[in-house]
């Protein structure tokens, strides 16, 4: 280690003395200097397969190319939305429809990927998959929202994580879209269990009114929205917090999740 540690003093010494003794230097020398020093420190691998990416050209950083072409399909939004018209009527379902980038097995490495993302601080790659969904969306030609909702999770879950998973993934979306993300137009106000071992009716009793206002609510009404998560599985948590959205003003709620639940 103390051996990069002088090479990277070395290379940051060689850095400021070209800086202040020459014209200035060129950005794309500058960064192909400081990410070949990061590869140094901390070489970046794929989280699915472990293979070492270097500074080869990848869609994302956490996740190589080949990985990411190997994920399974998702069912078609008009399978999925019928998929979640089981477990609800049409009067209780309140979102309009719904997409998923991927399907996702129980014991798949996408859910090991999501799993890293939520409970192992690898934030970034909710907001790089969210990049994915954007332009995805946007090649289906399904991006008529006029605002991006993350599911919000209880402030006490996000002090325990340090950050809502969703949050990053709406951001990515945002980002591609250039459509705003908005926060706090609704809030988890009930503190509720993992869903994960919960049958489809225990899901319904669980989040039964855990969704409420917040103190940006008044900038959805009468807006087209899309409501961000990571994972549909029964649909229940996204139902619940649409229906919250709505309740507060907003005019049509779609989903949009990185995976679907196989």
């Amino acid at each position: 280690m103390t051996g990069l540690i002088n090479i990277g003093q070395y290379v940051v010494s060689n850095l400021i003395s070209q800086t202040k003794h020459s014209d200035p230097m060129p950005i794309p020398f500058l960064r192909t200097t400081l990410t070949s020093l990061r590869e140094m420190v901390a070489p970046s691998h794929c989280e699915l397969c472990g293979k070492y990416m270097g500074s080869r050209e990848e869609r994302m950083k956490y996740v190589c190319n080949s990985c990411l072409d190997s994920l399974d399909a998702p069912p078609t939004p008009k399978e999925l939305f019928k998929r979640v018209s089981r477990n609800f009527t049409n009067d209780d379902l309140s979102f309009a429809s719904i997409f998923s980038l991927v399907s996702a097995e129980h014991d798949s490495p996408i859910m090991e990927l999501l799993y890293s993302m939520k409970y192992r601080g690898i934030s970034r790659i909710g907001y790089e998959f969210g990049k994915e969904i954007g332009e995805t969306l946007r090649h289906l030609g399904l991006s008529d929202f006029e605002m991006i909702i993350p599911v919000p999770i209880h402030k006490a879950r996000k002090r325990e994580r340090g950050y809502n998973q969703s949050d990053y993934i709406a951001s990515g979306i945002s980002q591609v879209l250039g459509i705003p993300l908005v926060l706090e137009t609704v809030i988890r106000s009930r503190y509720t269990t993992s869903q994960t071992t919960l049958s489809a009716a225990e899901r319904k009793v669980n989040v039964l009114g855990a969704f409420a206002a917040g103190r940006n609510k008044a900038m959805i009404k009468g807006k087209k929205l899309l409501l961000v998560d990571d994972v549909f599985t029964t649909g229940t948590t996204l139902n619940s917090c649409a229906t919250a959205l709505l309740e507060i003003g907003a005019l049509r709620v779609d989903v949009a999740t990185l995976a679907a639940a196989a």
